[in-house]
């Protein structure tokens, strides 16, 4: 009787340590990402590269847990570079801006994915359509600007006295910082399962995003700072026609960085490419 009570323990603890390793998997992503935004193309899918030197990438690690046949959980954590450039664009209004650059994306998600087919059994193959939604949080690059007014040098290296416009030089520059947000991604994909221990995933997502400045078109005010030079400033209180050039190119500088919004919704990001998964912790036995 005891032998008997040892060997249904012993193929019960088979039999849970190959449901367990059937619903873990283990895997890389690779891909392409693109921004939905207000600068750059406003294709959904950015099949090509800007060029060969701007190549949008998306890189990331993924666990999966099999709740059944049909039902998974799976996390994220993914690295992707987006570029955007004007001149790519259809609308002559954005080739003429003539803007561009390019952001990285830190992200970690957590999804649920529903398959139509069972695909998460002991099958040695088969293949089956899914859908995904769940949250997530990124990271990005924002950026702080600082517009720089200062006295133009004669020839002998001198500051000049600031009476009219080309007595005084404007300059601009920007620090990035990262900055931190929530998502709301989901998608299709398609699952294979090339043999028992490995299984390859095609799938789209979309990411949106409650940010309107992934491609840094839409600069708050509060994150630009403008220094005058002292004497600069004094003499310009004193005269209309140097404030007025002051202001005028601090209007045009803030107004280049605030040309987002153009569709009044935030920004996106999609995210296509292919999962490779293994299954790990296979037990030797197999039980029926």
């Amino acid at each position: 009787m005891k032998k008997v009570f040892l060997l249904v323990i012993l193929i019960g603890t088979c039999c849970l340590m190959y449901i367990k390793a059937q619903r873990n998997e283990l895997g890389i992503s690779i891909g392409r990402a693109n921004i939905i935004g207000d600068i750059g193309k406003t294709d959904y899918i950015e099949i090509f590269p800007m060029d060969r030197y701007r190549i949008p990438i998306s890189l990331g690690l993924l666990y999966r847990f099999n709740l059944d046949n049909r039902q998974s959980l799976r996390f994220n954590l993914i690295y992707n570079r987006v570029y955007f450039d004007d001149k790519k664009a259809s609308e002559d209004y954005r080739i003429k801006r003539k803007i561009s650059g390019s952001n990285t994306i830190f992200e970690t998600s957590a999804l649920f994915e529903y398959y139509f087919f069972d695909i998460n059994d002991i099958k040695y193959s088969g293949s089956s359509p899914y859908i995904f939604a769940g949250v997530g949080g990124y990271g990005f690059y924002d950026r702080k600007y600082t517009i720089n007014h200062t006295r133009a040098k004669d020839l002998n290296g001198s500051y000049r006295d600031p009476n009219n416009y080309q007595d005084f030089i404007t300059k601009e520059n920007y620090k990035k910082s990262m900055k931190f947000d929530f998502n709301i991604p989901f998608g299709v994909g398609y699952k294979i399962k090339i043999k028992y221990d490995w299984l390859l995933s095609f799938e789209i997502g979309a990411r949106y995003t409650f940010q309107d400045n992934l491609d840094y078109s839409s600069i708050k005010n509060k994150n630009i700072t403008i220094n005058i030079d002292p004497q600069l400033n004094s003499i310009s209180n004193s005269n209309p026609k140097l404030k007025e050039e002051i202001n005028r190119r601090n209007t045009e500088i803030v107004g280049k960085h605030q040309t987002g919004n153009t569709f009044k919704s935030n920004d996106w990001y999609l995210i296509w490419g292919i999962n490779l998964t293994y299954t790990f912790g296979r037990p030797p036995c197999y039980c029926y």
